[in-house]
C-alpha cells in the first residue's frame, strides 16, 4: 500500500512538473521586441476549437443613437453632408457645441438596466465559447473601473464596473472572456475648436486633445497593462490604427500580457488588423469580411449584428438588423476557410440587449446547439465547398465542408432534396465531387443526417467521381437555416 502511494506521489510530481512547463512556469519571460514575442503561441489551440464568439460596441454613444459609434468624431465635423448630417443633427437636438460636448452625454448613459448575468446567458443561449465587451472604443471613455482616466464607467454614467463585471459573469457560465481596446485612434479621432467645450484641458483625457502626444502615448500604454492587470483577457482585440502607437510601447504592452498569461496559466491571444502586429505574434482580424479560400493561418472575421445603409456597431434607433440565417451561413463560410466568427451585439443606453437583436442571438443559438458538432472542435476538409449540379432526382446546392477525426460534415446552405418543403416527397439524390476515397483518405462507412431526430444508415455510393447521397422520400427538412450530413470514414 505504502509502494502504491509513493508511486502515486510521483507521479503526482511529474504531472506537476509537466504542467509547469506547460503552462510556462519554466518559461523564461518574454521581451519587448518581435523576436522574442513571436515565441508565443499566435493561436491557442481552444480559441480553434471554440470557432464562435460574441461581444458588444455598448458605450456613451448609445445615448444619442445616431448614425454609428463615431458620434463623437462625426458631430465636431462641420461638412455639409458629413456622415448623414450628424453635425447639423446634433446642433439642432442638442445645441451648439460650445453648450454641449460629448461629455455632457455621459449623465444620461445611466446603464440603469445592465445586468452581466443576463448578457452572459444570452451568450450561452446563443452557442457562443468566448465573449466579452469593447472596453474602449475611440471615443476616450473607458468601460472599466480606471485609475488611469476619470472619465470611465466606474466614476462617471453607469457608475459600474462594466469589463469586471462581464468578466466575472462570462467566466461563470464557462466561457473565454474576450475583451476589446480600440482607442489607438483616440489621439487623432477629434479635431475641436477653440470656441468649443471639448477644448476644455480638463477634458483633454476624453477627447484626446489637448494633450501633449507623448502624455498620450504613456496613457495609451496604461490602460492596456490595467485592463490586463485587473481582467487577465483570455483574448484581447485591437481595432486598426495600431501603427499611431510607438512601437516600444506595443512591445512593452504584449510582452507584460503574455508574461501574466505565463503566470496565471492562460493561453492567450491577440487580434489585429492590416499586420499591425507581426503574423508569428497575433492573430489576424477581418471586419466584416473574410477569406474566401482556406487559410494556412488561422483567423478571425467580426460581424455586426446591424446591417443596412446607416451601418453601425453601435445602437442606433431603427437600426436594421442581419438575420439568423445569414450570420449563420456566414459562420460556416468562416469555419470551412479556418476561421473563427466573432459576433458583435448592439445594446441600448440603459443596459438593455433589444429585443430583436435577442431572438436572432436565440435563433443562431438554436442551430448551433443541434448541429454545433459540424462547427465546434473541427478543422478545414482538402476544400472549403463545392456547389453540386444535381442530377433528374436532384437539384443544385451550395455546400460546405469541415472536419473532424475521421469524420467529415457536408454542410449544406441549400436544401439538396429540391425546394426546400417541410418534407421531401420524393427520393432526391445529391452528388459530392469533393468527397473521393482519396480525398476523405479511406471508405465510408456510414451517413447521418443530423437533426432533431437523426436520420441514419443513408443510402450512399462511394466512387472516383465523388459521394453520392440517396435522400430517402417523406424526409423532413431539418432546418431552416442549413443541413449536416455527418460522413464517418473508415
Amino acid at each position: 500500500m505504502k509502494i502504491a502511494n509513493q508511486l502515486t506521489y510521483l507521479l503526482f510530481l511529474e504531472l506537476l512538473l509537466l504542467s509547469q512547463v506547460v503552462y510556462g512556469q519554466e518559461h523564461e519571460p518574454y521581451e519587448a521586441n518581435w523576436e522574442s514575442l513571436a515565441k508565443h503561441q499566435e493561436v491557442p489551440e481552444w480559441i480553434r476549437d471554440a470557432k464562435f464568439g460574441i461581444y458588444t460596441h455598448w458605450g456613451v454613444y448609445a445615448v444619442p443613437a445616431y448614425n454609428n459609434e463615431h458620434y463623437i468624431q462625426h458631430m465636431h465635423n462641420e461638412a455639409e453632408y458629413a456622415k448623414l448630417g450628424t453635425h447639423r443633427r446634433h446642433v439642432a437636438v442638442y445645441g451648439p457645441l460650445s453648450e454641449f460636448g460629448y461629455h455632457d452625454f455621459i449623465p444620461m448613459f445611466t446603464g440603469d438596466k445592465f445586468d452581466a448575468d443576463a448578457w452572459a446567458e444570452l451568450f450561452v443561449k446563443g452557442g457562443a465559447r468566448f465573449a466579452g465587451p469593447v472596453a474602449e472604443h475611440h471615443d476616450g471613455f473607458a468601460m472599466w473601473d480606471s485609475e488611469v482616466t476619470p472619465f470611465n464607467a466606474m466614476d462617471m454614467g453607469p457608475q459600474r464596473d462594466v469589463v469586471g463585471e462581464l468578466a466575472q459573469a462570462i467566466r461563470k457560465k464557462g466561457l473565454k472572456f474576450f475583451t476589446s481596446l480600440h482607442h489607438e485612434l483616440h489621439y487623432t479621432n477629434v479635431q475641436v475648436k477653440p470656441e468649443w467645450e471639448a477644448s476644455d484641458p480638463k477634458y483633454a483625457k476624453l477627447y484626446g486633445s489637448p494633450m501633449p502626444e507623448a502624455e498620450w502615448q504613456q496613457m495609451w500604454l496604461d490602460k492596456c497593462l490595467e485592463v490586463v492587470d485587473k481582467y487577465h483577457p483570455d483574448i484581447i482585440y485591437h481595432d486598426a490604427w495600431l501603427e499611431q502607437v510607438e512601437e516600444d510601447k506595443l512591445q512593452t504592452y504584449l510582452a507584460h500580457y503574455f508574461n501574466q498569461a505565463e503566470e496565471s496559466r492562460q493561453q492567450v491571444t491577440v487580434t489585429s488588423k492590416g499586420g499591425d502586429i507581426p503574423s508569428q505574434v497575433g492573430m489576424e482580424d477581418h471586419e466584416n469580411s473574410n477569406p474566401e479560400q482556406i487559410s494556412d493561418k488561422p483567423f478571425l472575421s467580426d460581424y455586426s449584428i446591424g446591417t443596412g445603409f446607416s451601418f453601425s456597431w453601435g445602437y442606433t434607433e431603427g437600426m436594421q438588423l442581419r438575420t439568423a440565417e445569414d450570420i449563420v451561413h456566414k459562420l460556416i463560410e468562416i469555419v470551412s476557410n479556418n476561421g473563427q466568427m466573432l459576433l458583435n451585439l448592439s445594446p441600448k443606453a440603459d443596459g438593455t440587449i433589444p429585443e430583436d437583436q435577442q431572438q436572432v442571438v436565440l435563433d443562431i443559438g438554436r442551430w448551433l446547439w443541434t448541429f454545433g458538432e459540424a462547427i465546434y472542435e473541427t478543422r478545414p476538409y482538402s476544400v472549403s465547398g463545392e456547389t453540386t449540379t444535381g442530377d433528374k432526382r436532384g437539384m443544385p446546392a451550395r455546400v460546405r465542408y469541415t472536419r473532424k477525426g475521421k469524420n467529415v460534415y457536408a454542410i449544406f446552405l441549400d436544401w439538396p432534396g429540391g425546394e426546400q418543403e417541410k418534407t421531401t416527397q420524393q427520393e432526391r439524390q445529391v452528388s459530392l465531387q469533393q468527397l473521393t476515397e482519396k480525398k476523405v483518405g479511406g471508405s465510408v462507412k456510414a451517413v447521418t443526417l443530423l437533426g432533431l431526430k437523426k436520420l441514419e444508415n443513408i443510402p450512399f455510393e462511394l466512387t472516383n467521381q465523388g459521394l453520392t447521397i440517396t435522400i430517402p422520400a417523406n424526409t423532413r427538412v431539418p432546418s431552416e437555416i442549413a443541413h449536416v450530413f455527418r460522413i464517418e470514414v473508415e
